[in-house]
């Protein structure tokens, strides 16, 4: 693996150069005397640099493992990712989900990116919010979100609006971390990926004529989550 990131380094650097032809990104940070002073003198700079090295080519590698779907990464297809890049937008997006992947939290996660990325380059797709909001989410997810991902995703398919009762049920029957997997579930409708709506229902006691409310929570996927989820499929 060490040896295609060294062969594709000159296409990305190509590629970064065709995003700079869109977007002008400034310097003034990394040139500073300071900054350049700290990097050359701190030991312990250098460790964390180096140690940060490991953690990017470790993600970059995921990254071109569902980008390149498992097979050996070329200059084909890293031409047609640069050949993508003919606006401002899709430079911006390209070089936004990069940086997205140097950030995440999850090599898995990067796997599902790349995975994304591929099929819109591969089929000169216009940008959608699905496609926006599923790379920004992905940023947000650990490996074990990924997993309890799954079996939310078992759950709508079974029944889109899925009641939160049938979801903490399910957890305990698949011996799952329930708060785990609450948490995703928190994560995912925040990130939009799942919809949360409250229902009230009434329960009429006919001899009284008394209602009672109670308010009950279900939960359904956004057309992000189902993409993000049909990735996540494809990948694991």
């Amino acid at each position: 693996m060490n040896e295609i990131i060294k062969d594709s380094k000159n296409t990305l650097d190509k590629a970064l150069e065709h995003i700079e032809t869109y977007i002008q990104v400034k310097n003034e940070f990394l040139e500073n005397d300071f900054v350049q002073l700290l990097g050359d003198s701190s030991k312990m700079v250098g460790f964390l640099r180096s140690a940060s090295e490991l953690v990017l080519r470790k993600k970059f590698e995921s990254f071109l493992k569902g980008f390149c779907l498992d097979e050996q990464p070329n200059e084909d297809q890293l031409e047609r990712l640069i050949k993508y890049i003919d606006d401002e937008t899709k430079a911006e997006f390209i070089a936004d989900t990069f940086s997205k992947i140097l950030l995440s939290k999850s090599s898995r996660a990067c796997v599902i990116m790349g995975s994304i990325l591929n099929n819109i380059v591969e089929n000169s797709e216009d940008l959608t919010h699905a496609h926006l909001i599923s790379i920004n989410a992905l940023m947000n997810f650990y490996d074990m979100d990924i997993e309890n991902y799954k079996l939310l995703l078992f759950l709508f398919e079974k029944q889109n609006n899925t009641s939160f009762f049938d979801i903490t049920k399910a957890i305990k029957e698949k011996n799952f971390d329930r708060t785990s997997v609450i948490i995703t579930l928190e994560k995912s409708v925040s990130n939009q990926l799942i919809f949360r709506e409250m229902k009230v229902e009434l329960d009429v006691d006919s001899d009284a004529d008394i209602a009672d409310a109670e308010t009950k929570e279900y939960f359904s996927l956004t057309t992000s989550g189902e993409l993000l989820g049909n990735f996540l499929i494809r990948c694991f």
